[in-house]
């Protein structure tokens, strides 16, 4: 099993091929040697009993002995007495035929005994080992050396498949590997590789885009610190103390808020598992009224019936919710409501404001990484142009969808739905 383990596939073709045929042929000699034998010999016995009964006849006619001469046709005949004695009859004028039997030779009854021929039989025998195994043996040769030449021929393009998926790096994802005319299983394998190469140079570029959008929303708190504690050590006779340590607190903030989004997307990214429970999204939603309890209000109308409980991982919930609440609560002009309910099966969660609301065109470009409408404004207002990316990616982790849509004061509706807890 080592050896044909470490076979190549085109050896493993031809040696399967070769085999397969040897067997058959091997099985169909034996079938007709078998065959031929047993017609041979059923033809030989035939013909030693109809020679049996030919010398009988004779021996009944030698009346008087030796007026006749007895013709044996074969040294296979044996004459024997009641004894059980052998009585060869004696040839005429030293001729091998005819014989002629004496007075003595028939004092009493003779049986008669004819041995089958087998000269047939070895003859036919030896005919097809002699000339039929070695067509044989070519014709298996033949169908391995065919077997390996086609085989080969199939397997040209995974050849270069592999030559050009080798050299492909990080740097070379634009790259693809080649796809034979032939609509075969190689020419689908080379189409699923190239879409594979595909995802993987969109989530490539996802990524370094995703890096350089982080290391700029990096870069700016930092420049900012820096520049407010390189003025305010250039003249500290003059500088607010209180208020500079203010500002740079608000950044180391911002840095803060950005470093933990950050590694919370490289942990969904991950799909980190987190111990999941059921969770009412009720009690989360009033949770979360109870922080801005002048701008927030929550209401449930699933009526009394089942409750809106999903299951999943507490943490991550609330902080979706959070950060929709914040988002909502950061465009609002006077108020934001949390509803939860349940419907066909799926809890729903809508978090509604009344601000300017979010246009259909922007409504998918919104869940991107550091996406802002209005940059500058977030920026002011703490934001990282991370959360809502964040909140859709828990709520895909948790089976569910986030969406946008208008809400009833006419600003924006995000209206989450998550699978009911069975």
């Amino acid at each position: 099993m080592k050896f044909v383990s470490g076979m190549s596939v085109r050896a493993k073709a031809a040696l399967a091929a070769a085999g397969t045929v040897a067997f058959a042929l091997a099985l169909c000699m034996a079938a007709l040697v078998l065959a031929l034998q047993h017609n041979l010999r059923d033809s030989a016995n035939t013909d030693a009993t109809k020679t049996a009964d030919t010398v009988n006849t004779q021996l009944r006619e030698l009346h008087p002995v030796g007026s006749k001469p007895l013709i044996l046709g074969s040294d296979d005949i044996s004459l024997r007495d009641e004894a059980g004695h052998n009585v060869v009859p004696a040839p005429v004028d030293g001729t091998a035929a005819p014989l002629v039997l004496k007075d003595s030779a028939i004092a009493s009854p003779l049986s008669v005994t004819v041995r089958p021929s087998t000269t047939a039989v070895d003859n036919a025998t030896g005919l097809l080992l002699g000339k039929v195994a070695p067509a044989a043996v070519g014709l298996v040769l033949f169908v391995a050396a065919l077997t390996w030449l086609l085989v080969g021929r199939a397997l040209r393009p995974v050849s270069a498949i592999r030559q050009e998926f080798t050299e492909i790096t990080e740097r070379d994802l634009h790259r693809r590997v080649p796809v034979a005319a032939a609509r075969d299983e190689i020419s689908q394998l080379a189409q699923t590789m190239n879409r594979t190469l595909d995802r993987l140079q969109q989530g490539m570029n996802r990524q370094r885009q995703f890096i350089a959008d982080a290391s700029h929303e990096l870069r700016s708190p930092i420049a900012a610190l820096r520049a407010q504690l390189e003025l305010a050590l250039a003249r500290p006779s003059r500088t607010d103390w209180p208020t500079a340590v203010h500002k740079a607190l608000g950044d180391t903030e911002r840095l803060q808020a950005v470093a933990s989004d950050l590694l919370l997307l490289a942990r969904l990214d991950a799909q980190e598992t987190h111990r999941r429970t059921a969770v009412d999204l009720s009690e989360l939603a009033a949770e979360e009224s109870q922080r801005y309890p002048r701008t927030i209000t929550m209401s449930s109308d699933h009526g009394g019936g089942a409750a809106p409980v999903v299951t999943g991982s507490r943490v991550q919930l609330l902080r979706l919710l959070t950060n929709l609440a914040d988002n909502a609560r950061r465009h609002a002009r006077t108020k934001v409501s949390i509803t939860v309910g349940v419907s066909d099966g799926s809890v729903e969660l809508a978090v509604d404001d009344d601000g300017p609301g979010i246009p259909e065109a922007d409504r998918e470009r919104v869940f991107e990484r550091f996406t802002r409408l209005d940059g500058a404004r977030a920026r002011q207002d703490g934001g990282t142009g991370l959360g809502l990316a964040i909140a859709r990616d828990i709520a895909r982790t948790h089976g569910g969808t986030l969406t946008i849509e208008t809400s009833p004061w006419g600003g924006a509706r995000l209206l989450l739905r998550l699978p009911q807890a069975q």
